[in-house]
């Protein structure tokens, strides 16, 4: 579906393509039928004052009317989006006997608050933007496709304000590798030198038991063949002194 976008601001607009987007992401997403009109304004009075209007929906003509001097069009953006929500609302019947819209509707007219609040809900315009940056190589994109973890991710990032503050990139994947890998010493002679030094202990203890328990075997089996071990010391050493003779 084509929306019309009338651009009253006296010069050319570069971003036409983004309100196109928006628009029909939101059809998609708040589901209404009529397209609304798209007036993009001027007004240099309205530009200076620091409260002055963003916009404003007019249930009557649907028309959506943005003030775009002095400012950024992701902000002008985020304004057509909330208008958005307006003509959606205009659709289901919610302008229908809404009851008082002068001056301060929103702190007096409850019905007229709730539907501030649903218009104000960033969440239409953050999805419609993050469904662009699934199209494009970017670190969030790369994220999703790759299934990065927080902690590459969060690498990524500190290495990119690097790159733009100091001119050069570290690469602090190995930083992290070196600190969640150091060199242990070798305790159980095994030749793993990342073998927690606990666990090698543990394996050095049981091989020295290993050793002990091997050399009183060894013991044991040679005072058995020279006979020793199966008689009392008494008796085996008169014995031994009756062979000598």
């Amino acid at each position: 579906m084509k929306f019309k976008v009338n651009n009253n601001t006296g010069s050319p607009i570069k971003y036409e393509n983004e309100v196109q987007s928006l628009c029909g992401f939101a059809k998609g997403r708040l589901g209404f039928q009529k397209p609304p009109s798209i007036f993009l304004n001027h007004d240099e009075r309205n530009a200076g004052n620091t409260l002055g209007k963003t916009g404003h929906y007019d249930p009557n003509t649907m028309e959506i009317h943005v003030f775009a001097t002095g400012r950024h069009p992701k902000d002008i953006l985020r304004s057509i989006a909330h208008e958005l929500v307006h003509h959606s609302q205009n659709e289901n019947g919610q302008f229908d006997d809404a009851g008082f819209s002068g001056k301060g509707y929103a702190q007096k007219n409850p019905h007229l608050r709730n539907m501030e609040s649903e218009a104000n809900d960033p969440m239409l315009f953050r999805d419609w933007e993050d469904s662009l940056k699934e199209k494009e190589n970017t670190i969030y994109n790369e994220r999703r496709n790759r299934k990065m973890s927080l902690k590459e991710w969060k690498n990524n990032e500190i290495g990119d304000l690097l790159t733009d503050k100091w001119g050069f990139k570290m690469d602090l994947g190995k930083l992290n590798e070196a600190a969640e890998k150091p060199d242990f010493a070798d305790l159980d002679k095994d030749g793993d030198k990342e073998e927690p030094m606990k666990d090698a202990a543990e394996d050095a203890k049981e091989e020295d038991s290993e050793e002990d328990e091997e050399s009183d075997d060894k013991e044991k089996s040679d005072d058995e063949k020279k006979g020793k071990g199966k008689l009392n010391p008494g008796l085996q050493a008169y014995l031994d002194n009756k062979g000598k003779k």
